[in-house]
């Protein structure tokens, strides 16, 4: 499997999109954002970068505009929720192994020795995961080094426009629930448990290479490179790929046809990831008979 793809995947199941840039371009005349339109009304589409850094704002007009022109901000989940401490102590539980089983006792000796050393040069001791599933390790230490190198949830697309939301008093809704969510996590470990952990740490050291060439993509809006670097290692897992990924765009569909129906504008935000291929969520919509324009 190239490297690449895999990174990709790997950090596309954590965070759907991530990325890593001195700067966002504005040069750029399209963006990541659509508009779906069906006679009078219209949703925005915009896909999101889930971790990024202070210095990548502010954003480009276009979706700034897009937000200031709607009434109503749909996320994936609600990240209100998202806040509770609580909520964030079952979702490490969900990570967490049963009985006996440890991270070591799954791992081979030499997925296991990587880990150990990777941990060290972090600054961390790999105890603190033994508990844990190889998925749960995986994603964690990605989304550590990508904060080493000053990438932030808090940062990204989504917590952004939530944050705008909640101090402009404007409604915020969610396309599905976190208990939802929270049972799409095992769905990562079908297949090589050890392969995953493995490859991960494989790539971390070039992770902020890869995070370039993510965002590169992302801010042209452009879905053929998106499709490259973010979703063949997916497709490589079809199982995760089809929860994950495919089964949720489905989901989602009739419910934006509802957004647009109810002559409300509404900004929908979700990692980019979901727009491109076959089975992405512009294709969809252009099958409801949407027609739909990059902005």
């Amino acid at each position: 499997m190239h490297r690449r793809h895999f990174i990709a995947g790997v950090i596309g199941v954590l965070l759907v999109l991530v990325a890593g840039a001195p700067q966002i371009a504005r040069a750029e005349t399209k963006h990541c954002l659509w508009r779906a339109s069906s006679g009078a009304n219209h949703v925005y589409l915009q896909g999101s970068v889930h971790l990024l850094k202070k210095s990548h704002y502010p954003l480009p007009d276009a979706l700034e505009d897009a937000y200031a022109s709607s009434a109503v901000l749909v996320l994936e989940a609600d990240l209100s929720a998202a806040q509770d401490p609580a909520q964030q102590m079952v979702l490490m539980k969900k990570g967490m192994l049963e009985g006996s089983a440890t991270l070591q006792g799954l791992l081979s000796d030499e997925t296991w020795a990587m880990a150990e050393k990777q941990m060290v040069e972090m600054g961390m001791n790999i105890a603190l995961f033994n508990a844990f599933k190889p998925w749960y390790f995986a994603t964690s230490i990605a989304a550590l080094r990508l904060q080493t190198l000053g990438f932030s949830p808090f940062d990204g697309i989504d917590w952004y426009f939530f944050n705008r939301a909640k101090a402009d008093g404007k409604p915020v809704v969610g396309l599905e629930t976190l208990d939802y969510q929270r049972g799409l996590f095992d769905a990562i470990g079908k297949g090589d448990q050890d392969a995953l952990v493995r490859h991960t740490l494989e790539d971390i050291a070039n992770i902020d290479e890869e995070m370039d060439a993510i965002l590169k993509a992302w801010s042209a809006g452009d879905l053929e490179a998106m499709d490259e670097t973010l979703l063949k290692s997916f497709k490589e897992y079809p199982v995760v790929y089809k929860s994950l990924v495919t089964n949720r765009n489905h989901n989602w569909v009739p419910k934006i046809m509802e957004y647009l129906n109810s002559g409300k504008v509404h900004m929908i935000v979700v990692g980019a990831g979901h727009f491109s291929g076959k089975e992405g969520l512009l294709q969809l919509l252009k099958k409801k008979g949407l027609l739909l324009k990059q902005l």
